[in-house]
């Protein structure tokens, strides 16, 4: 076993090593000192405070199997791990369980489903949407009881309903992923991802694996939906479906795609961060010139196909940006604590999910290790992929005919409107010109200013207002407004969806005008005005 020593400094709150130390920095792998914290990637989970400190770094060969554990603050949690959470009966999830990844692998993917619940489909026509969580390394259980779940959990450790909640007209799967994140197993630290491809297999067959365990499901339409580094995952997972439909027709289900506050091209976003930070007032001209000259950098890492060098320089320019401005998080600069934390920086999912109760209402394995929100190893193991593109393949989706939707909160520096509609303009698509000549509406729910959105052909682009990264959670009912109205057209391509009525309602009654009557819509383009 060979030992490293490292000096470690916090900016804004984020262990980083000394300048020109090359190094992947860790939290809570063995052999790492506790309180450090591998922040590499795109996660919102990080440390607020901290000093200089020498740690250890005990490099294990990596045939050695590592046991992923807790996060420290989540496990001092200030009693709160030792209060068990209350978990209803109501609040069950319809499924929940383990996924195979291959025929030959001992690893499993974690996952929920909540079905349906006010859908007036048949449950066998009734759209499935997958959501995943980013990091690399986020659980997925962060969605589903933080954000878009049918239930909430709040600080102390309760659940309460979802008035925003997305399994309305569509169930909801959840898969902790890729293996070693969250309740997912790891056989064998060798077998966690290093790249989209593996990811996109994993998921894949495990999915296929649901589908055939349980009938109903296998002609259900599958939308792909996730946030943040999800922007890696969504498409990489939608492509591989399409690809494996073409070359051997199997699972033919997919239906569209979804991504939110996402990263899909980091070469064209991360050149967005300088000019985005200063204009929302968090740094000034001189350090505006700074962090473009640190992102010209890191585009010529990208250039060269330094993948790990390339995630460091990120590192090194987000904390940069931290410690000029001192915000709690470039997630949403508005909050004053990280998501899912409380104001004195205490995780609060970390002790719901490990309590006794919540463990047997989801089916936890017994010998599981604990829930964590992110894990390091997995972080680490995805390292190289951070900085790749995933933008041809949301093309490959967009020219294969099949709905995208892009959507982004306001007040996300890191992942918002502007970065995303700058990469959104280099794609390359027959119809894009068109898209971006349509006019951009503004969206309401209700009397309610909601946001702004632009449709055309199968490409939505949605921009949320009073909210950040996490859409769901900020503005859960303008989340729900928006995701529905586009599983409904996504459905029902030629539905004229009018902005002020309920949309399951809109598809019913287009349904019966097509029966009763000429649609002029039906042979035509979307309308502008669809969401």
């Amino acid at each position: 076993m060979q030992t490293m020593y490292l000096r470690l400094r916090t900016i804004g709150g984020l262990c980083i090593g000394e300048s020109g130390r090359k190094f992947f920095p860790a939290s809570q792998s063995p052999g790492v000192a506790p309180n450090t914290r591998n922040v590499a990637g795109n996660c919102n989970c990080r440390p607020r405070h901290g000093n200089q400190r020498r740690i250890s770094l005990e490099i294990a060969p990596k045939s050695q199997p590592r046991t992923p554990v807790a996060s420290p603050i989540a496990a001092s949690n200030l009693g709160l791990d030792q209060v068990d959470a209350d978990f209803p009966n109501e609040a069950t999830p319809s499924m929940s369980g383990y996924l195979p990844i291959s025929s030959d692998s001992k690893s499993r993917l974690f996952y929920v489903f909540y079905e349906a619940t006010h859908n007036s489909r048949r449950v066998s026509e009734t759209p499935v949407m997958l959501w995943l969580n980013g990091g690399p390394g986020c659980s997925s259980m962060i969605g589903c009881f933080y954000e878009l779940g049918p239930w909430r959990v709040n600080e102390k450790l309760k659940l309460s309903r979802n008035e925003g909640a997305w399994n309305r007209r569509c169930g909801l799967l959840f898969i902790d992923q890729p293996i070693g994140v969250g309740f997912s197993i790891a056989a064998h630290v060798s077998e966690i991802p290093s790249d989209e491809h593996t990811v996109a297999d994993h998921l894949f067959y495990a999915l296929q694996f649901w589908c055939q365990s349980n009938p109903g499901f296998q002609k259900r339409p599958i939308f792909v939906a996730g946030e943040s580094y999800a922007g890696k995952y969504v498409p990489a997972l939608a492509y591989y479906m399409l690809t494996r439909n073409q070359e051997e027709h199997a699972f033919a289900q997919f239906a569209g795609m979804a991504i939110g506050n996402g990263l899909v091209d980091p070469i064209i976003q991360i050149a967005q961060a300088a000019d985005t930070a200063f204009y929302f007032g968090l740094i000034d001209e001189a350090q505006c010139i700074t962090v473009r000259a640190m992102a010209r950098d890191l585009v010529e890492l990208i250039d060269k196909a330094q993948w790990l060098e390339a995630t460091l320089k990120n590192l090194e320019l987000v904390m940069y940006i931290y410690k000029a401005s001192g915000i709690a998080t470039m997630l949403d600069i508005r909050r004053t604590s990280r998501y899912h934390h409380r104001e004195d920086g205490i995780e609060f999912m970390a002790p719901f999910l490990n309590s006794s109760s919540t463990k047997a209402a989801l089916k936890i394995e017994k010998g599981s290790s604990p829930w964590s929100s992110s894990r390091p190893t997995v972080k680490k193991a995805m390292a190289p992929d951070v900085m790749k593109s995933t933008k041809w393949m949301v093309e490959a989706v967009l020219k294969a005919g099949y709905p995208v939707l892009l959507y982004q909160g306001v007040y996300d520096v890191k992942d918002g409107p502007a970065c995303n509609e700058a990469w959104m303009r280099a794609i390359v698509w027959d119809h894009i010109k068109g898209f971006w000549a349509s006019e951009r509406e503004i969206w309401r729910v209700g009397r309610k200013l909601a946001g702004y959105w632009r449709r055309w052909k199968n490409l939505s682009h949605v921009v949320v207002q009073g909210a950040g990264h996490q859409v769901p959670y900020d503005q859960p009912i303008f989340a729900q407004d928006m995701i529905e109205r586009w599983i409904a057209i996504s459905l029902h391509p030629g539905t004229n969806m009018n902005l002020s009525e309920d949309a399951e309602d809109q598809v019913v009654r287009s349904e019966e005008h097509k029966n009763s009557s000429v649609n002029p819509l039906v042979q035509g383009d979307v309308p502008d005005s669809a969401l």
